[in-house]
């Protein structure tokens, strides 16, 4: 699928060949076009800060030196609320992702993906404001426009809102005063039906249908 209108491109990436590849992978796709390059966070900013017209979506690494990407994608944020940010990484940690998540970003894709997925990740990105590979092949996903949500529980509503902040599951199971187990028990529930697997997935569930906004939620706030 072609995009209408080009999208235009940024990424921040220090390892110059893979930065050079997803380039010429995305200007190969047709209806895009990278129009800033930087190998870091820092040198980014500083580009985009100078540019007359933003781009669509901001491609961005985690690891990078000077400003990593956690930094990288508050700071964008910070400056440019509404601008749409893909992480490109090759941490596939749940950890990891979910503090991207919580801080912004619109999506997430593995440096290992088909450029097939690359473009979709961007397409769907630039066209409804999120990308989960997982997610985007779950049960909810097939119905979200016909608006046949699966029926959410009030305490599987806190559980989803909890799962969007740092706390592991021992933490959440004391901060709903259940067992561990009880926890458990509302994440498979979830997993179930929404046909799902991860707590990600979970996640963008949550921010999708405005459960949690996106970079409101920190486990030190203790506001859920």
């Amino acid at each position: 699928m072609r995009p209408k209108t080009l999208i235009h491109i940024a990424i921040a990436d220090d390892h110059v060949i893979i930065r050079k590849g997803v380039c010429e992978i995305i200007n190969s796709f047709g209806g895009f076009a990278v129009d800033t390059e930087a190998s870091n966070g820092e040198e980014l900013i500083k580009k985009l800060q100078k540019k007359e017209k933003l781009p669509d979506i901001c491609i961005i690494d985690i690891n990078m030196p000077v400003m990593n990407g956690y930094d990288t994608l508050l700071n964008i944020k910070k400056l440019w609320p509404a601008m749409k940010v893909l992480v490109l990484t090759m941490f596939d940690n749940e950890h990891t992702i979910i503090k991207m998540l919580t801080n912004g970003a619109n999506g997430f894709i593995l440096k290992n993906s088909d450029p097939k997925e690359l473009k979709k990740a961007l397409l769907t990105i630039e066209e409804q404001g999120y990308y989960h590979a997982e997610f985007m092949s779950g049960r909810f996903y097939a119905t979200l426009k016909s608006n046949d949500s699966p029926k959410i529980t009030d305490k599987e509503m806190q559980f989803l809102t909890l799962c969007c902040s740092d706390l592991n599951y021992k933490e959440i199971a004391e901060r709903m005063n259940l067992s561990p187990r009880t926890v458990e028990g509302y994440r498979d529930n979830l997993f179930e039906k929404l046909g799902v697997r991860t707590r990600t997935a979970l996640m963008m569930y949550a921010i999708t249908i405005g459960i949690v906004p996106i970079n409101t939620v920190k486990a030190e706030d203790g506001k859920y």
